[in-house]
């Protein structure tokens, strides 16, 4: 497989992740508060905004251009991650700090995957 093919599989793949990513916050936003142990607002925030993003990086994948738009969603997934863990090493509950964990290590596979794709 190509590394342009690989590329933009992996731009759709991490926006209809985030798409029900931010889905799952805006609807159980509630429950996601009680948590995280954080105004009810965060997580209806953060799911809008996730779902922004979704659709920002599926657009992305359409450009002519991919080498670009990849490179920068591979950087926003690089950030993206570290903040997601040090959230999770600060985050109160046990449960939290796994979920966190586990949503940082798949946003890092998705940045590892996208500079691959790059490298081709």
């Amino acid at each position: 497989m190509s590394g342009e093919l690989l590329a933009r599989r992996l731009l759709r793949l991490d926006a209809f992740y985030c798409a029900g990513a931010g889905l799952i916050a805006v609807l159980l936003f509630a429950p996601l508060a009680t948590l995280l142990d954080t105004p009810r607002a965060v997580p209806a925030v953060a799911g809008i905004a996730t779902l922004g993003w979704a659709g920002l990086v599926h657009r992305l994948a359409a450009r002519p251009s991919w080498r670009s738009p990849v490179a920068a969603v591979a950087a926003a997934n690089v950030v993206g991650a570290a903040a997601i863990a040090a959230l999770a090493i600060l985050a109160p509950a046990t449960a939290a700090r796994v979920l966190l964990g586990a949503v940082a290590v798949e946003v890092a596979a998705f940045a590892v995957a996208q500079l691959v794709a790059l490298r081709r």
